[in-house]
């Protein structure tokens, strides 16, 4: 919320009204009334960002529910009830506007640790699709973002650990992180009219790792904490020419 404060001062200090609401997007009556209350301070609604987004990180035998029904409920079910209560206000209305979600190249690129996640971003791809399938005949647009690595709170604990760091600049084309303005510009022309003629779209903003794929974290993280006795012996993260140095030694041994 702190963040979110300095943001909205910034944004009014520059001459644009902002409205700062915080809501649990898992709750359908809260969701509802964000929704009234940006209409009583604007006027109305033109474009919804979908943007809340969670994770953890934690394997399927050792998962609680509580996690998964956390991350499935912010990620997939929180889009789908903000999707709701501003398509049905624009309806009601006889309005329309454009829709982005917040989906991930895990949507299609798979992670090991992660499946709850990435069960939620695929959902978010598909939901994506068939909301712009559904609304296209209201003059409703509907496209996803997929992010790959971009340097954010959520990541920075991935990006510290050098292994991790070093593997997912190997996968990077262009050999950099994702910033948060990367996301923002293609934010803006799904938000404008220069996107009027794409709907159900899934963009990946990740520097072009989607082409290669992603390095899963959970067994670099458990290396790096030093349970190297209770992870599997995988290639995952491994630095270059690892894998050929381990099978040396096992021909030696």
């Amino acid at each position: 919320m702190e963040t979110a404060e300095e943001v909205a001062a910034e944004l009014e200090q520059a001459g644009y009204p902002v409205l700062l609401v915080q809501v649990d997007v898992q709750n359908a009556e809260q969701v509802d009334a964000l929704v009234e209350q940006t209409v009583a301070r604007f006027g109305g609604v033109d474009i919804l960002v979908n943007s809340a987004g969670v994770g953890t990180l934690s394997s399927i035998v050792d998962m609680l529910e509580e996690e998964w029904d956390w991350v499935l409920g912010v990620n997939l079910k929180g889009t789908f009830l903000c999707t709701r209560a501003v398509v049905r206000w624009w309806l009601q209305n006889g309005r329309r506007g454009k829709i982005i979600n917040l989906s991930s190249i895990n949507e299609a690129v798979p992670l090991a640790g992660e499946s709850h996640y990435c069960a939620s971003k695929g959902g978010v791809m598909m939901f994506t699709r068939s909301a712009a399938l559904e609304l296209a005949p209201y003059g409703i647009h509907v496209n996803a973002i997929a992010p790959g690595m971009i340097e954010t709170p959520m990541t920075e604990e991935v990006i510290v650990v050098p292994e991790l760091h070093a593997a997912h600049q190997k996968q990077v084309p262009f050999r950099r992180f994702g910033q948060p303005e990367d996301v923002a510009k293609v934010a803006a022309f799904l938000a404008s009219p220069w996107s009027d003629w794409i709907t159900g779209a899934s963009i990946p903003v990740d520097g072009g790792m989607h082409l290669i794929g992603e390095e899963s974290y959970i067994w670099a993280i458990e290396r790096a904490m030093g349970h190297h006795d209770q992870i599997p012996k995988v290639p995952m993260c491994w630095p270059p020419g690892a894998l050929e140095e381990e099978s040396k030694k096992e021909e030696t041994e």
